[in-house]
């Protein structure tokens, strides 16, 4: 049973507040007189210390509906049934739910784009409901509402102690030219076309913007866009600062013209909104020198808001660079958006490098070692790490439960509250939402009943952890040291904050098995209590040892935040300790077949367990002696490469062995089983599918032949694809293709619907492991609680995934012993192939193809495009 226990948030050696209020402030009761009186609106304010704010993140479009008479408005873009069209929020919905967000805990609301946007884009057959198609920069979009509405939020959030983060875009507007052709940079007029010219927008309507023709002389001649095709490389810095970004009309950002609407148009909205801070869209798609003159030129965003009372005027911006494991590449390319003392640039951007982290470790399984690496880069290469907005869901990925488990996910919480930066919930987060773009309010898209909530398990779990973070100031203003962490895979992760005199240490279990967490420093007198402000699946006192060290065991997901208690009035007594040793010397070798270790405890005929990567729960039991001598057998049977280590343990003494780090490598399966697709058949069930129309897509979902290798408890998947491309760089490798696979065990029941693709499995098998896919996140689902409609439930695993280009092969290599899998004899294998959205939806398809979506069949037909099933033998 998951244990939950929030405590002393106002005690603890001064880790916490006082209770006191200090005198409110001339400012704070005119402030007060003010929001009581209903008269002037208190529109701006001084900047507030950015550091202790909680930020929530919301669509206007999907969060609530407060006008159901602004959303049709005639032009058939309204429809809450498809993700494509706006669903019906507005301003006044948001304004009806302030107490809802203030009573979580959240001191600043980011709403999407206000602007007004593009109502229908023929190519991608998709509205503007998200904000980022604009039309115009300075008029709030007429299904969000009017000025004073967006006037009346900023005044109620200000009035209940908030600020208003409006998000903005720099670098494009809506969809209206694109090339149907070769593109020619000598002659940018070859092969344009105006994309809506039949339509009521056919190009924005705010000058300079409305000038999108390149045949038009004067258009031409004002220079507003890039007259470029859609970016085709995003390695390459030139195509990603100047070329399209879908059919985006992709703004010229060296025009001073240019640049100076862009500062006109959003200075607009702090000087007559009071909007606090900015967050900016698609930073990497623009270059560096705009930014620069766009934020700190003389009519920049900077002192422009010094002029209005702004001393620290907030701008986060976006770039997302997945990080690889152990380099900080990732955080080179983001800071670099922070510019230098000749070329000043933004002030804070998005931590998505310690968010692909935090996903991969805490949601996947990888190594905790891996996520200490990121917090110890997050501190060191940040100009202000607690200027860094952090988070674990966001608009534009899958949300943490569409991959992970519910303790994983209270665990990545914990995570980004208990860390230096600016922690962001995504709505629905707090009600345990697993669709990212689904709208919150009943009737809105794909909610028939609301997600309101205020009593739901994870709405107070994330007010416990606003209360935790803004009753002790260490966990917002600390230095942070890492403790402990597993190179092998998940497990201890232990890190430190201090401040001034204060301390808390934060200790996870990020596995779904018990593991010791022993000989933590942690800088503390010997005897020392700990009191626990959150304990997650963990119950019992804990106490530092002689040594001052913390030594304790803690259950599968455990979570505990632990700050100075009481001291015992008497340190402990040193007791002197068997010594437990090993015969020779086994670490940093590699290991092709079992081997045996064997050591000595002073401690005749003690009871032993040999650990293997921590997992407490699978320990050997063994059993020295009558002269303390013991030795054991440790397994190599699993395919693969591996890293591992290994530790003896004295449950009775309480003796852990020192670690054995080795490695394991069995390249020789012992079930082997290829399938040779056939060729050319990646045209779904019926042979008449049609691909997505966007330049990327291709014959990325063709297979053409499955490998399966098996030895142990391990299973390695290789697929031949009849094309493999990655031109978004996912960290996974491909992209364009959503893989996903299903796992026949022999001798257990499993279902036959298959999640989300409107099929059953071939030949009336079921089920009973699903495998999703892409290039971006991937994750293991079991058959419990799925159906047609809905993945069951998330085992918070996903496997090592390699792709290899120049081969055509995507491999995934299944740890069976994570999964529940001890041996693959017998088992099936059916895997499809789709396409999904960046937030992990299988789309649609429709009889007619378009954009970003398939064509050529109903709605509700099988959404598999090509498939292939092997067996796998008994010997």
């Amino acid at each position: 049973m998951r244990r939950v226990l929030l405590a002393g948030l106002t005690v603890a050696l001064g880790a916490c507040r006082s209770a006191e209020e200090p005198p409110a402030s001339a400012a704070a009761v005119e402030t007060a007189a003010q929001c009581a009186d209903g008269g002037a609106l208190l529109l701006n304010m001084p900047s507030p210390d950015w550091r202790e704010q909680v930020i929530y993140m919301l669509f206007i479009d999907r969060f609530d509906d407060g006008d159901s008479d602004n959303n049709d408005l005639g032009h058939g873009e309204y429809d809450p049934a498809r993700p494509t069209h706006f669903s019906g929020g507005d301003i006044d919905g948001v304004i009806n739910r302030i107490g809802y967000l203030k009573e979580l805990g959240v001191t600043a609301v980011w709403v999407s784009p206000p602007v007004a946007n593009q109502w229908w884009s023929t190519p991608y057959q998709a509205t503007g409901w998200h904000g980022y198609w604009a039309t115009n920069f300075i008029e709030v979009d007429a299904h969000f509402g009017t000025l004073a509405d967006y006037q009346r939020l900023s005044h109620e959030l200000h009035c209940n102690g908030m600020y208003l983060i409006q998000d903005i875009v720099g670098n494009h507007v809506g969809n209206f030219f694109a090339y149907d052709g070769p593109y020619d940079p000598e002659d940018t007029a070859k092969h344009f076309v105006l994309l809506e010219s039949d339509s009521h927008q056919p190009a924005p309507d705010q000058p300079p913007f409305h000038m999108i023709d390149r045949n038009n002389p004067e258009h031409f001649a004002a220079d507003i866009y890039h007259w470029t095709p859609v970016v085709q490389d995003y390695a390459d810095p030139y195509q990603q600062y100047y070329f399209a970004f879908g059919n985006l009309g992709d703004l010229n950002t060296e025009n001073p013209v240019v640049i100076e609407a862009l500062q006109d148009s959003y200075q607009y909205w702090m000087e007559t909104v009071g909007v606090d801070a900015f967050r900016i869209d698609t930073v990497s798609f623009a270059p560096p020198e705009f930014w620069s003159e766009f934020l700190h030129g003389e009519n920049g965003i900077y002192p422009f808001a010094k002029t209005i009372g702004k001393d620290f005027f907030l701008t986060f911006g976006e770039a997302i660079y997945p990080p690889e494991p152990y380099d900080d590449g990732a955080e080179t390319r983001t800071i670099g958006y922070y510019g230098s003392d000749e070329q000043p640039g933004i002030n804070s951007m998005l931590g998505f490098p310690l968010y692909y982290s935090v996903s991969r470790v805490v949601g996947e399984g990888r190594p905790t070692a891996q996520l200490g690496y990121r917090i110890r880069k997050f501190m060191e290469r940040y100009p202000d790490p607690y200027l860094v907005p952090t988070f674990v869901d966001n608009h534009d990925t899958a949300r943490f439960l569409s991959i992970g488990h519910g303790d994983a996910f209270r665990q990545a919480l914990a995570t980004i509250f208990t860390l230096p930066g600016i922690p962001i919930l995504f709505q629905g987060t707090e009600q345990g939402l697993v669709e990212t773009r689904m709208a919150m309010f009943a009737g809105g898209h794909r909610n028939e009943q609301g997600s309101f909530d205020s009593t739901s398990d994870y709405y107070r779990y994330i007010q416990r952890l606003t209360s935790l973070r803004r009753d002790a100031p260490v966990l917002v203003h600390g230095n942070v040291d890492v403790l402990a962490d597993d190179t092998a895979g998940p497990g201890l992760l232990a890190y430190r904050r201090t401040h001034n005199d204060d301390q808390a240490i934060v200790l996870l279990n990020t596995a779904d098995h018990t593991i010791l967490a022993s000989n933590i420093d942690t800088g503390l007198a010997a005897g020392q209590a700990m009191t626990a402000l959150l304990a997650i699946n963990h119950d019992g006192d804990v106490v530092t040892d002689a040594n001052g060290q913390l030594n304790l065991t803690l259950a599968p997901r455990a979570v505990l935040v632990l700050v100075p208690g009481a001291a015992r009035s008497e340190a402990p007594a040193v007791v002197q300790l068997p010594s437990l040793t090993f015969d020779q010397n086994y670490a940093d070798a590699v290991y092709e077949q079992d081997f045996v270790i064997a050591g000595q405890i002073d401690a005749p005929n003690a009871a032993l367990k040999l650990i293997i990567n921590g997992n407490l729960d699978r320990a050997t039991d063994l059993a020295a002696d009558d002269a303390g001598r013991w030795q054991a057998s440790v397994p190599v049977r699993d395919l693969g490469e591996r890293d591992n280590y290994l530790e003896v343990y004295s449950p009775a003494t309480g003796v852990l062995s020192e670690r054995v780090t080795y490695a394991t490598r069995v390249t020789e399966p012992t079930l082997t089983a290829t399938v040779i697709d056939s060729p050319d058949d990646a045209f779904g069930p019926t042979g008449n599918y049609v691909i997505p129309q966007h330049g990327d897509s291709g014959q990325q979902r063709e297979i053409q032949s499955l490998t399966a290798r098996a030895a142990g408890s391990n299973l390695e998947l290789t697929l031949t694809m009849a094309e493999v491309s990655n031109p978004w760089l996912p960290p996974n490798g491909f992209d364009n293709v959503l893989i996903t696979v299903f796992f026949d065990l022999p001798g257990i029941d499993g279902q036959q619907a298959l999640p989300h693709i409107q099929a059953n499995m071939p030949d009336e098998r079921t089920w009973n492991l699903a495998h999703f896919a892409t290039g971006w996140f991937s994750f293991i689902y079991s058959d419990s609680g799925a159906s047609a409609e809905r993945q069951g439930e998330k085992l918070g695993v996903a496997p090592r995934v390699t792709t290899d280009r120049d081969t055509g092969t995507i491999t995934f290599l299944y740890e069976g012993e994570r999964i529940g899998v001890n041996d693959w004899r017998g088992a099936s294998v059916y895997i499809t192939t789709w396409e999904s959205t960046g937030e992990g939806v299988y789309i649609d398809v429709a009889p007619e193809p378009s954009e970003w979506f398939f064509g050529g069949a109903s709605a509700d037909s099988p959404k598999i495009m090509d498939d292939v099933f092997i067996a796998l033998g008994t010997d």
